[in-house]
């Protein structure tokens, strides 16, 4: 579940996309986590975020429930493309 933190976060960098981005870590179905740099585009049913993915650049969904440890930076900061960290995989059974 979002935090009222997080969701002021996300309003921040959609209203301010010149201004800021967001750096998180997120978990896909398999549960592998990387931590992503994004722009939030605009967000989907309450439950998703439509974000250029400034790792992949490429625009991508992100579920919003395995959005994790979620910062606001200085887009001033970020060059593109960014770093992709895998910071854990998923082992198959």
């Amino acid at each position: 579940m979002m935090t009222t933190t997080e969701k002021m976060m996300i309003r921040q960098a959609l209203l301010a996309p010149e201004s800021f981005v967001l750096r998180l870590v997120y978990a896909d179905r398999s549960g592998s986590r990387t931590q992503r740099v994004v722009s939030p585009i605009r967000i989907l049913d309450g439950k998703a975020m439509l974000a250029l993915c400034l790792c992949r650049e490429d625009c991508r969904r992100f579920e919003l429930e395995r959005c994790t440890s979620m910062e606001l930076i200085d887009a001033n900061e970020v060059l593109m493309p960014v770093e992709l960290k895998v910071l854990e995989t998923s082992t198959p059974n």
